[in-house]
C-alpha cells in the first residue's frame, strides 16, 4: 500500500504567506492609529467610526479567508490577492498621500511636523505597502507556478 503525501507548500508560497500576513497586521495598526485620536476629540463620531472598524474587519477576515486558500494551494486564490490587493489594495494605500500631493501640500512640512500618531500612520502604511507587493512578486515566482499548475 502506498500513500500520497501532499506536496509541500513551496518556499515563495510560504513567504508570500506571511508576508500577507504582516501587511494584514499592518492595515489594523495604522486602523487603531487612525481611530485612536478620532475618539479624543468632543465631536468624535463614535458610530462612523464603528462602521468603518466593521468594513475593515470584514474585509480583512475574507483576505484572511483568501490567504488560507492561497497556502493550500488554489490558483483561484492567488489571482484574487494578486488581483485584490496588488491592484486594488495597493492603489488605496497610494491614493491619499498622492492626492494629498496633488493639493499642492510641500512632503517636507509633514516631516518636519511628524507627530507620534502620522509617524505610525506611516510607518504601518509603507509596510503595508512594501509587504504586498514583494508577496505578490512571490506568488509568481517559478516553484509557486509549479504549486499551482499541479493544483
Amino acid at each position: 500500500m502506498t500513500t500520497r503525501t501532499a506536496p509541500s507548500v513551496p518556499q515563495p508560497v510560504e513567504r508570500a504567506y506571511r508576508l500577507l500576513g504582516l501587511a494584514l497586521f499592518a492595515g489594523e495598526v495604522e486602523a487603531i492609529a487612525h481611530t485612536s485620536p478620532a475618539l479624543e476629540g468632543p465631536a468624535a463620531d463614535v458610530a462612523s467610526l464603528a462602521r468603518q472598524l466593521v468594513v475593515r474587519i470584514v474585509v480583512y477576515g475574507a483576505v484572511l479567508f483568501v490567504m488560507t486558500r492561497f497556502r493550500s494551494g488554489r490558483a483561484w486564490a492567488r489571482n484574487t490577492l494578486a488581483i485584490g490587493l496588488g491592484v486594488f489594495g495597493v492603489a488605496s494605500l497610494v491614493m491619499e498621500p498622492i492626492t494629498w500631493m496633488w493639493a499642492g501640500n510641500d512632503p517636507m512640512s509633514a516631516v518636519s511636523g511628524l507627530t507620534l500618531d502620522a509617524a505610525v500612520i506611516a510607518t504601518a502604511r509603507l509596510t503595508h505597502l512594501v509587504a504586498v507587493i514583494a508577496a505578490v512578486a512571490l506568488m509568481f515566482r517559478p516553484d509557486a507556478n509549479r504549486y499551482f499548475t499541479r493544483r
